[in-house]
């Protein structure tokens, strides 16, 4: 599904590639049944190669390369996208993400370093990566501010700020805190109360995401069952949401 996937979107957004990939599923009507060696030259490359001569630019986004199951299939794919370089009438580039595994190291490792160029998340200035999570907030509270004509300013300065310091850098605590915020019954001046009294500047920020998600048990939970037996329940998931909360800060923001 992968690279058919790709040539169908490539068939919605460029009209011009529709007739030649087409073309290519009436000669091979079982492409679809055929390995990504043949989807990708057949269904893409092709149709790129012997599009109409004029300015095409394309830029495919393929998010978390490290979950296809097969290790051979990413390098294999690694490979093939490669090949992309060499079109001559159409400038395409490829957006790719991935957690640090093995199989993508090796796989890139056997490209041109003309091919491609990478850069780690982690590497990036924590500086940088705040002021991306500022933003985030900034924008996406805003509109709750409107929707539910709340007071200016909201949240103030002092409040993103502290969202920022307990994301610490993880995406992750900044989207589910969102969610949050957004989804509650109490409103968004209540959930942004609970967040922010919830946890401690001093905790680290493994002990945040964890305290975020606990609030999240018991609050889904409580409008069905006593407080105490939602402690409870919390008390029970605490474990598996500290382990989680692990993994998340071992991925890419």
């Amino acid at each position: 599904m992968f690279f058919t996937t790709i040539a169908a979107q490539l068939a919605i957004s460029l009209p011009v590639l529709r007739a030649p990939i087409s073309d290519a599923i009436d000669n091979n009507p079982h492409i679809f049944k055929q390995g990504p060696r043949e989807q990708w030259s057949q269904l893409i490359l092709n149709p790129l190669k012997n599009a109409p001569t004029q300015s095409i630019q394309v830029v495919i986004v393929i998010d978390a390369l490290d979950e296809c199951d097969s290790m051979q299939d990413i390098q294999l794919i690694l490979q093939l996208l490669a090949e992309a370089k060499d079109l001559v009438t159409v400038r395409i580039k490829i957006f790719l993400t991935s957690r640090p595994e093995i199989p993508i190291f090796d796989g890139f490792r056997h490209l041109s370093g003309g091919a491609y160029q990478d850069f780690i998340l982690h590497n990036i200035p924590l500086d940088t990566v705040n002021a991306d999570i500022s933003t985030f907030f900034l924008q996406k509270l805003s509109p709750l501010k409107a929707k539910h004509g709340l007071g200016t300013p909201w949240p103030d300065e002092v409040i993103i700020e502290q969202l920022v310091e307990r994301a610490a850098g993880l995406f992750i605590y900044a989207a589910t805190t969102l969610r949050f915020i957004q989804d509650g019954i109490d409103g968004p001046e209540e959930q942004l109360s609970l967040v922010v009294s919830a946890t401690k500047s001093s905790l680290s920020a493994t002990e945040h995401l964890d305290a975020i998600y606990i609030i999240l048990l018991q609050h889904s939970v409580l409008g069905k069952r006593g407080y105490q037996e939602c402690e409870q329940l919390a008390g029970r998931f605490r474990q598996v949401v500290g382990s989680i909360g692990l993994m998340f800060n071992t991925m890419p923001a």
